[in-house]
């Protein structure tokens, strides 16, 4: 029989997930959870810190007045789910080839949508794309590698299927965390740094050319063959070797 604790824990939790509780709100404060679950103020606070341990909540000072929600995102899963890949021996080319599997699919699902969301989707990609010429330009790579991600987010979001965007960004969050840190420890010289930036954005930025166009089918196609491109080049330079390493919650540096 599980204990109470968990018990509260796991009703808190469905309240917060299904969005009874809504994330940016306070849960009630100590004692009107405490007459609410008819429990002990020890119990309660165990319950709480199960919520907190998996960054459903931020208790902090507040146990009294009530702890903010936080609510399930991304990210969370994504660093439960690297400390699961590098308990199994993931590396960046298992990673890779995942991503290859779904993102050319993601891509031509976009044909799906209507001329004004079509649209609306190219604008919000153009101004991420926007937004990595800047830190290209600024020759800051790793938050760039990042960008590469809120491009992908965005696209999988548009894609229609939410169940294929969350898997997308799930492997973009991990994949994009073990690029950044690869950059940080890696000894290539600046200017080879610099080149291999310079063409990622060049890919992204054909990529976004192809759909602004509405090509999806070429689109998606040309987005096969930069992946392929790009696991030759993992092969390669061995970096396809390197094995998912669990980051912690906040992964990579991100400034």
């Amino acid at each position: 029989m599980p204990k109470l604790s968990h018990v509260v824990a796991d009703r808190l939790r469905s309240q917060i997930i299904s969005g009874t509780i809504a994330v940016g709100t306070t849960l009630p404060p100590e004692n009107e959870l405490l007459a609410k679950f008819d429990i002990s103020r020890p119990t309660l606070r165990e319950a709480l810190r199960i919520l907190e341990a998996e960054s459903l909540i931020n208790v902090g000072r507040g146990v009294r007045r009530g702890a903010i929600v936080l609510g399930a995102n991304v990210d969370k899963v994504a660093d439960y789910a690297s400390a699961l890949l590098a308990s199994e021996g993931v590396t960046m080319l298992d990673l890779h080839e995942a991503r290859t599997f779904f993102e050319p699919g993601v891509i031509r699902a976009l044909g799906n949508l209507s001329a004004t969301e079509s649209d609306q989707a190219v604008k919000k990609v153009s101004a991420v794309l926007a937004e990595m010429d800047a830190r290209l330009e600024e020759k800051n790579y790793v938050a760039l590698v990042h960008g590469t991600q809120e491009f992908h987010q965005a696209l999988a979001r548009l894609s229609g299927n939410r169940t294929i965007a969350i898997f997308v960004e799930i492997l973009h969050v991990i994949s994009d965390d073990l690029y950044a840190s690869t950059l940080l420890q890696d000894g290539t010289s600046a200017a080879a740094t610099h080149a291999n930036m310079k063409k990622t954005v060049e890919g992204y930025r054909a990529l976004v050319d192809l759909l602004g166009k509405r090509k999806y089918d070429e689109a998606s196609a040309f987005w096969q063959r930069y992946m392929e491109r790009s696991r030759e080049f993992l092969r390669k330079t061995k970096l396809g070797n390197k094995p998912v390493v669990h980051q912690g919650a906040h992964g990579a540096l991100r400034d």
